[in-house]
């Protein structure tokens, strides 16, 4: 004797079916007795982890947006840096010269 059709998949359900046998989800008479299914336990899981995941992610985000602004900022300051002037001709050098490029007097 057959007791209805699944809802999911449309299959023929035998009497006293709590689950369909081919896409496994719970019929009618599943429902209304409350018949535990380890699906709903894994779903439960899966939500918990994707919680979890989602926390973790946010805190990633952070920490990288903490890492861009410090590497923004090391990046200005290196290009920022103010030129030497040379003592004897007063011309502007790179930061990082120990030499004037134009007279060749040494810069402190």
């Amino acid at each position: 004797m057959v007791m209805g059709f699944c809802s999911k998949c449309g299959l023929q359900l035998p009497e006293g079916a709590y689950f369909c046998p081919k896409c496994g989800v719970k019929t009618i008479l599943g429902l209304q007795t409350g018949v535990y299914s380890p699906y709903e336990d894994m779903k439960e899981v899966f939500v918990k982890m994707g919680q979890e995941m989602e926390k973790a992610f946010s805190i990633a985000v952070k920490e990288m947006e903490k890492a861009f602004e410090t590497a923004r900022k090391n990046i200005d300051e290196s290009t920022a840096r103010t030129p030497r002037v040379c003592p004897n001709c007063s011309e502007k050098n790179a930061f990082d010269s120990r030499f004037c490029y134009k007279c060749g007097n040494a810069i402190s």
